[in-house]
């Protein structure tokens, strides 16, 4: 009788169980919306008609203004942090032109300060941005939206938006489409995208950023310099062999290095490869032989490029 009681008392309790979790309400997941859930305007410029608006601010080094005005403007996501090489930072595309490659084929970075923003900005997102009080100019040589801060030196710079910023200033447009024309990048390994890379008078803000794919071989591991370890320039110790993109003992005051890309087909023209330290990317063996890269071009002293992610690197490099 006691073991029928028991059974009942069981049974009971989890049909009443059950009618709890059925009654439980959807939970709330309003917080993990951290970008604007209204319209925050349409679209009343180009990133192309945005440099061109600012271009005293984009064109100077380090030299940045806010926006007191609604400047709206939109592009899809191409570039992001999914790969740990680009650090709060977006880059979105927008081609509004005849044809991708053209000058009104345009991108801009954009920075937010958050540990990982690629959760709620995939590639292939369209978005717009209303500028009204952020930041536009130019950081290491690279169009920016976001906001000032000092560096440790007290130096002002413009830096990366406050994430509550997303919540008033950007608006997502639809979803992810991982087929949107805007994440095909412009071909420069050869014919007229290699012609347009090794032209010099293209090494400008309304040249960069760009997605951009380039082909060739890189020189700390061509020759006597496969085993020839260099010195780090922070730390003075030697590089570890065999060869990395990004080792710890060779990164500079970004924590990142730079090895040099030799362009196949054009002889002498050289870009560098821009590596964050510790991400996917950073502890891949390089590769001797020629490989494709796609990635964010920008300029500085020269043409460089940052890899999105290690599938940027063709063929793909398995892990050992």
């Amino acid at each position: 009788m006691k073991k029928f009681n028991i059974l009942l008392a069981l049974a009971l309790g989890s049909l009443s169980l059950t009618s709890c979790l059925d009654n439980v309400d959807d939970p709330d997941v309003s917080n993990y919306i951290i970008t604007s859930p209204t319209s925050i305007g349409e679209t009343n410029t180009t990133i192309y008609e945005l440099k061109q608006k600012y271009s005293n601010e984009i064109g100077t080094n380090n030299t940045f203004k806010e926006v007191v005005e609604d400047v709206i403007v939109e592009g899809v996501v191409v570039g992001n942090d999914d790969g740990g090489n680009l650090y709060q930072t977006l880059v979105i595309r927008s081609i509004d032109g005849e044809k991708a490659g053209d000058e009104k084929d345009q991108c801009i970075e954009i920075g937010i300060r958050n540990t990982w923003i690629s959760p709620y900005f995939q590639r292939g997102q369209r978005i717009k941005i209303n500028l009204n009080g952020l930041w536009i100019g130019n950081y290491s040589k690279t169009p920016k939206i976001g906001t000032p801060y000092y560096t440790s030196a007290g130096n002002k710079r413009l830096g990366p938006m406050l994430l509550q910023n997303c919540a008033t200033n950007i608006e997502l447009v639809g979803k992810p489409d991982p087929n949107a024309p805007e994440l095909t990048p412009i071909d420069c390994t050869q014919g007229e995208g290699l012609s347009w890379l090794a032209d010099s008078k293209n090494q400008g803000y309304m040249n960069s950023p760009r997605l951009v794919t380039v082909k060739g071989t890189i020189d700390e591991v061509q020759g006597d310099a496969t085993k020839r370890a260099a010195m780090g320039e922070l730390s003075g110790e030697k590089e570890p062999l065999p060869k990395i993109y990004s080792p710890k003992e060779l990164y500079d005051a970004g924590y990142a290095v730079d090895r040099t890309l030799s362009i196949t087909g054009q002889s002498k023209l050289k870009v560098t490869l821009r590596t964050s330290t510790q991400n996917d990317i950073s502890y891949l063996p390089i590769p001797a032989d020629t490989r494709s890269y796609t990635g964010i071009l920008t300029y500085y002293s020269g043409w460089q490029i940052q890899l999105r992610h290690k599938d940027d690197i063709v063929p793909h490099i398995d892990e050992k």
